[in-house]
C-alpha cells in the first residue's frame, strides 16, 4: 500500500494521456501563430508610425516568449504525466533497513512561531523512512531569548511527545531479539503483538491530531486541518489498516524480523537543535543560506566547544572524545519551518535517487495549504500551484531549478559544488551559494556545471503556507524576482559551453524564462498599458492573440481545484505585484553595478496583516487614475473600441486595491511610514543640532478626526515630496497622444516594513 495515493488523484495530475498531450502541443501552435500573426499584422498593415510598430512587436515578443515558454511546459507534463510514479512496500522494504542511506534533516528556522515548528518537526519524524536524524537550525537572535526559548521549547517538545509511542515499541524490538536468541518463537503471538503495537502507533497519532485541533486558530485554520487530515490522520488510518491485516495472518521469522525493525525506528526521536550564532567563529550572515551552510560544513567532523574573547568557538577536537559530533550523511533534506511533507516523501525521492546516480537533488515542488478564506492568500496560492504543474514539464526537458523550500539533496553532489568563502573576517565553507536572494536557483547552475541534474518527483508530498496579506506577498514575491539577472549570464556561458545545443534549446528556453519572465513579462505588460499606438484599435486585439495562454492557464486552475472565474483574480493580483516586481528588478541592477548583495529578507509569518510597501500602494494607484484617465479620453474622442481595455485594466485595478492590498489600510501605511521617517530626521536633526529640536512639538489630540487629518496630511506630504512637479494632469488635445501625459514619475523604493517586522537589522 502507498500513502498520499488519493491526493495524487485528486489533482488529475495522473490523467495525462494523448489527448492532453494534443491539446497541450494545439495551444502552444495556436499561441505563436496568432501572436506572429498579428506582429506581421502590426509590421506590414496596420497604420502606425514606424516607432510604435517596432515597439509593438517587440512587446508582443516578449509576451509570446513568457505565454509560449508555459505551453511548453505544459506540454511537458502531460508527456510526463502517462507514465506517473509508483512505489510499494516491496520495493521500499530496503529504506526500513539498518544499510539504508542515511538522511539528514535540516529545518532552518527564524523567529518562527511555537506551532509552525512543531508541525513542520513532526512531518519528517513521523514520515516513513529508518535512517534518518533531524536538525532544527535555530537563527533567532542571540539577543531574543524569549524568541530563543519558544524554539528550543518546541523541538523539545517533539521528541517528549514522540518518546512516549517509541519506548516501548524499542523494548517490544529488543525483547524479541532476547526470546529468539534463546529459541523462543510464538510466531502467532508476535504477530499479534505487532498487531498491536500498529494499532498503537496509530492510536498515538489520532491522540496527537485531536491536541492539534484543539489548539487550533482561525486564522491558521486551514494548516493545521492539513496537518491533521493528510500528516497525521492518514498515517493513522495507514497503520491501523496494517495493524488490521496482520491480525487475520501468520507470519514467518523473517517478517517478524522485518516488522520489528520497522517499529523500532517508526517515528524519529534523534532530533537537536543547533544555534551557529552562538559561535563566534561561524557565520553569521542573515540569510538561509549560510544557516544551512554553517551546518553542513560541519558534517562528517568533530569538535570541541573552547571559550575565548570573542566568545564561543568550535575548534577540530583531535583526542577521542568531542563535543560535538556532527555525522556525515548520504543524502541532506532541507525543509523549510513552514513546510510540511508527507508520510512517503523520503521513501520515493531516496529510491530515486538510488536508481539515477547523475541526479542531484530530488524534490517535489511544494503546493499551497487549501481551503484559505484570505482571498490573497487563496490567489497567491493559486499561482504557485500554477508554477507546481510548470515545474513538472521543465523536469521533461532537463530544465528543472532547485525549489529551496523543501529537497532531497545528494551530499556528493553538495561537496562537488563547496567553495571557501571570506565573510566578515571568517572563511567558510559555502555549499549553497548566497551570491543572491534566491539562493537555490544560483546553485543550480553551480550544480549542473559540475554535471549533475534536478529532477521534479511527479506525485505531490510538500506543502508550504503562502502569505495571507499583500504586505508580506510583496515582500515574498520581491525577493523572487530579484537575481534572475544576474543568474542569466552563468546560464547562458554553460548552455554555450556544453554539447548538444540544439538539443537543449527547449531547456534554455524554459529555464531562461524562469530567470527573467519578471523582467520581460512585467515590463511588457506594464508598456502595453501606458503606451498606445495612434491606431488604438490594434490594441484591443493582443488579448486575441494571448487567449491559448489564458485558456490553458484557467483550465489549469480548474485542475488545480480552483475556478475559471479566479483567472480574473489572478490577472487583479499579478497587477498589483507588477511594482514588486520591478522593485525586485532595481535590486538585481543595483546588485550588478555595485557588487553589494541584497539583503535576504524573510517572509513573515504572522496573525495580523504586514506593513504594505507605500511604492506599491502609491503605483497601483497612479495607474489606476492613468487607465480611468484613457477610458475617459477615448469616449471623449469617441474611440469607443479603443476604450475597452482600458475599462479592463481600470476595472483590474479597482478591485485590486480593493480586495488585495485595501484603500485604507495603504494609506494608514503611508501615513505610518512618513511620521517614522519624520520622527527619523528629527532624530537625526537633534544629534547634530540640539537646539533646533529642544521645544517639544505640539500634538494633536486624539480621536477619529485628528487622525484622518494627520494622515490626509502625511499622505499628502508624501506624494507631494514623491511626485514633485507632473504634467501627469495636463488634458491632452482631443485624438492626440501626449507622450510626457502618459508616464508618471517613478516613485522611490522605500522599505517594505515597519520597524517591529525587520527582523534582519538587530542581526546586521
Amino acid at each position: 500500500m502507498v500513502l498520499n495515493k488519493l491526493i495524487y488523484r485528486s489533482l488529475h495530475l495522473g490523467g495525462f494521456g494523448w489527448k492532453e498531450t494534443a491539446f497541450s502541443a494545439a495551444v502552444s501552435v495556436a499561441s505563436v501563430v496568432l501572436c506572429f500573426s498579428f506582429i506581421y499584422f502590426v509590421l506590414f498593415i496596420a497604420d502606425i508610425p514606424l516607432l510604435h510598430r517596432f515597439l509593438y512587436a517587440s512587446i508582443l515578443l516578449c509576451l509570446l516568449f513568457c505565454c509560449f515558454s508555459y505551453e511548453l511546459s505544459r506540454y511537458g507534463l502531460a508527456r510526463r504525466g502517462g507514465r506517473g510514479n509508483s512505489l510499494d512496500d516491496g520495493e521500499a522494504a530496503y529504506l526500513f533497513e539498518e544499510k539504508a542511506p542515511s538522511i539528514t534533516v535540516l529545518i532552518p528556522s527564524y523567529r518562527e512561531e511555537r506551532r509552525v515548528i512543531a508541525m513542520t518537526l513532526l512531518s519528517a519524524a513521523v514520515a516513513r523512512y529508518r535512517n534518518r536524524r533531524i536538525v532544527l537550525l535555530i537563527d533567532d537572535p542571540a539577543a531574543d531569548a524569549a524568541s530563543l526559548e519558544r524554539s528550543r521549547a518546541a523541538a523539545a517538545d517533539v521528541v517528549e511527545a514522540i518518546e512516549t509511542v517509541m519506548k516501548p515499541m524499542r523494548e517490544a524490538a529488543a525483547d524479541w531479539q532476547n526470546r529468539k536468541a534463546v529459541g523462543v518463537r510464538a510466531l502467532s503471538w508476535e504477530t499479534a503483538r505487532i498487531a498491536l503495537l500498529y494499532a498503537d502507533a496509530s492510536a498515538w497519532l489520532e491522540r496527537l491530531s485531536l491536541e492539534f485541533v484543539a489548539q487550533t486558530s482561525a486564522e491558521f485554520r486551514h494548516v493545521d486541518t492539513f496537518f491533521v487530515e493528510r500528516v497525521l490522520r492518514d498515517l493513522a488510518r495507514f497503520y491501523r489498516e496494517v495493524g488490521t491485516s496482520l491480525a487475520d495472518t501468520n507470519l514467518c521469522e523473517g517478517q517478524i524480523d522485518h516488522h520489528y525493525r520497522v517499529l523500532a525506528s517508526l517515528f524519529c526521536t534523534n532530533i537537536s537543535v543547533f544555534e551557529r550564532k552562538s559561535f563566534a567563529n561561524l557565520s553569521h550572515a542573515p540569510n538561509k543560506a549560510m544557516n544551512l551552510n554553517s551546518y553542513i560544513g560541519l558534517m562528517g567532523k568533530r569538535f570541541n566547544v573552547e571559550t575565548t574573547g570573542a566568545g564561543r568557538v568550535l575548534v577540530p577536537a583531535s583526542g577521542a572524545t568531542a563535543d560535538l559530533t556532527v555525522e556525515q550523511p548520504d543524502f541532506v533534506l532541507t525543509l523549510d519551518a513552514d513546510s510540511l511533507i508527507l508520510g512517503d516523501y523520503m521513501l520515493r525521492l531516496t529510491h530515486l535517487l538510488r536508481d539515477q546516480p547523475s541526479v542531484a537533488v530530488a524534490q517535489t515542488p511544494y503546493l499551497s495549504f487549501p481551503n484559505s478564506t484570505s482571498l490573497v492568500e487563496r490567489i497567491a496560492g493559486a499561482t504557485t500551484d500554477i508554477q507546481y504543474l510548470a515545474h513538472q514539464g521543465s523536469t521533461f526537458f532537463h530544465a528543472a531549478y532547485w525549489v529551496g523550500a523543501n529537497a532531497l539533496i545528494r551530499f556528493d553532489a553538495l561537496k562537488m559544488i563547496a567553495r571557501e568563502q571570506t565573510d566578515g573576517g571568517k572563511t567558510c565553507l559555502v555549499f549553497i551559494q548566497d551570491e543572491t536572494v534566491i539562493e537555490d536557483t544560483g546553485s543550480t547552475i553551480d550544480l549542473l556545471d559540475a554535471g549533475w541534474h534536478v529532477h521534479n518527483y511527479l506525485t505531490p508530498l510538500a506543502y508550504s503556507a503562502t502569505p495571507a496579506d499583500f504586505g508580506a506577498l510583496a515582500i515574498q514575491r520581491k525577493r523572487w524576482s530579484n537575481g534572475g539577472l544576474i543568474i542569466f549570464p552563468t546560464l547562458l556561458r554553460n548552455y554555450l559551453r556544453t554539447p548538444g545545443r540544439l538539443r537543449r534549446l527547449p531547456e534554455l528556453v524554459l529555464r531562461t524564462n524562469y530567470l527573467l519572465s519578471p523582467l520581460l513579462g512585467n515590463i511588457a505588460v506594464f508598456l502595453l498599458m501606458v503606451w498606445s499606438p495612434t491606431d488604438s484599435k490594434a490594441l484591443m486585439w493582443t488579448p486575441v492573440a494571448i487567449a491559448p495562454y489564458f485558456i490553458l492557464y484557467a483550465s489549469d486552475l480548474k485542475r488545480l481545484g480552483y475556478r475559471f472565474t479566479d483567472l480574473f483574480h489572478v490577472c487583479a493580483l499579478n497587477l498589483m505585484l507588477l511594482p514588486v516586481s520591478f522593485a525586485g528588478i532595481v535590486s538585481s541592477v543595483r546588485q550588478m553595478i555595485t557588487g553589494r548583495k541584497a539583503s535576504f529578507t524573510r517572509t513573515p509569518k504572522v496573525a495580523d496583516r504586514t506593513f504594505i510597501p507605500p511604492y506599491s500602494f502609491i503605483f497601483n494607484c497612479l495607474m489606476l487614475l492613468l487607465m480611468a484617465f484613457y477610458v475617459v479620453q477615448g469616449l471623449l474622442s469617441h474611440e469607443y473600441l479603443g476604450t475597452l481595455i482600458p475599462a479592463l485594466n481600470t476595472t483590474l485595478y479597482g478591485y485590486g486595491l480593493y480586495r488585495f492590498v485595501g484603500i485604507r489600510d495603504g494609506l494608514a501605511d503611508i501615513a505610518l511610514s512618513m511620521r517614522e521617517r519624520s520622527a527619523a530626521v528629527v532624530s537625526a536633526l537633534a544629534l547634530r543640532w540640539p537646539g533646533i529640536v529642544a521645544r517639544r512639538p505640539r500634538v494633536l489630540p486624539a480621536g477619529r478626526s485628528a487622525i484622518v487629518l494627520r494622515n490626509m496630511a502625511a499622505v499628502i506630504a508624501f506624494l507631494a515630496v514623491a511626485l514633485g512637479p507632473s504634467k501627469f494632469f495636463t488634458w491632452p488635445p482631443s485624438g492626440q497622444a501626449v507622450a510626457g501625459s502618459k508616464q508618471a514619475a517613478g516613485p522611490s523604493i522605500l522599505d517594505e516594513k515597519r520597524p517591529a517586522e525587520i527582523n534582519e537589522i538587530a542581526d546586521r
